[in-house]
C-alpha cells in the first residue's frame, strides 16, 4: 500500500480584544498548534491486462458475437492449450459450446476441442470440464459409436477423453438410467482392457463406475 501524505495548510486568525488580528507565531503572542497531517491510504492502480489475455477474450466474444459457430469455438479451446494467458478465453469457448443444443454436432466439437496432440491431460486445467462435457453429451444413441472410437483412439489423450467421459457417464444417475444391463457389462469389459496402462485418475473413474453397477446388480440402490 502506498501511502500518501496530504497535508491541509490551514490559518485561523483570532481577533484580539480591540478587533485586531491575533500576533503571529514568533512576534510574542501565542498561536495554537495546527493539526498534524494524517497518512491517507491509497490504493495501488489495478494491475494491467495481459494483452494476450484481452486478444483471446475477444476473439472468443467475437465468435459468440458471429453466432457461436461450434467449430470455431472448438479451435480455440484446442490450439491454446498450453497457453496460460488463454485460459479464460478457452474456459469461456468450452461453456459456450457446452450450450449447443444439436448432440451430434456437440459431440463432435468437443472431441476436435480436445485435439492438442503432445499436450499433457494433468497439465490442462480445462481438463476437467472437458470429461465432464463430453460425459454430458453421451447418450444412448451415440454411445457405441463412442465405446467403438475408444478401442481403436491412437492418440493418448484423445483416448483418455473417450475413458474418462464414458466412465463419469456410465456410472452417473443418468447414465445408470439410459444403458442396459447388457452395455453396462460390455462397457465395463472394453474399459477394463484398457485399465493396465491408464494414469491413476481415468482408474478411479472405472473404479466408481464399476462399483455403482455392482451395487445396482445386488438391487440395493
Amino acid at each position: 500500500m502506498i501511502l500518501a501524505v496530504v497535508g491541509v495548510a490551514a490559518c485561523a486568525r483570532a481577533s484580539g480584544p480591540d478587533g485586531s488580528p491575533a500576533p503571529a507565531a514568533g512576534s510574542g503572542g501565542a498561536v495554537a498548534d495546527a493539526p498534524a497531517a494524517r497518512p491517507v491510504a491509497v490504493a495501488p492502480p489495478p494491475p494491467r491486462a495481459d494483452p494476450l489475455t484481452v486478444a483471446r477474450m475477444e476473439e472468443v466474444q467475437r465468435i459468440v458475437q458471429e453466432g457461436a459457430a461450434p467449430s470455431r469455438l472448438s479451435r480455440v479451446v484446442a490450439e491454446y492449450t498450453g497457453e496460460p494467458a488463454s485460459l479464460v478465453a478457452r474456459r469461456t469457448a468450452l461453456a459456450a459450446l457446452r450450450t449447443e443444443r444439436d448432440r451430434s454436432v456437440r459431440l463432435a466439437a468437443l472431441l476436435a476441442a480436445a485435439r492438442a496432440p503432445g499436450a499433457n491431460p494433468d497439465d490442462d486445467p480445462l481438463w476437467p470440464d472437458l470429461v465432464e462435457a463430453l460425459a454430458e453429451t453421451w447418450a444412448p444413441g451415440n454411445t457405441a459409436g463412442g465405446r467403438r472410437r475408444m478401442l481403436r483412439e491412437k492418440d493418448p489423450r484423445m483416448r483418455l477423453l473417450l475413458v474418462s467421459s464414458l466412465a463419469v457417464y456410465a456410472g452417473s444417475n443418468r447414465g445408470l438410467s439410459d444403458m442396459t444391463i447388457p452395455q453396462r457389462r460390455a462397457l465395463r469389459g472394453e474399459l477394463m482392457s484398457l485399465y493396465p496402462k491408464l494414469p491413476p485418475r481415468p482408474r478411479q473413474q472405472i473404479d466408481a463406475f464399476t462399483a455403482r453397477i455392482n451395487v445396482n446388480a445386488r438391487g440395493t440402490l
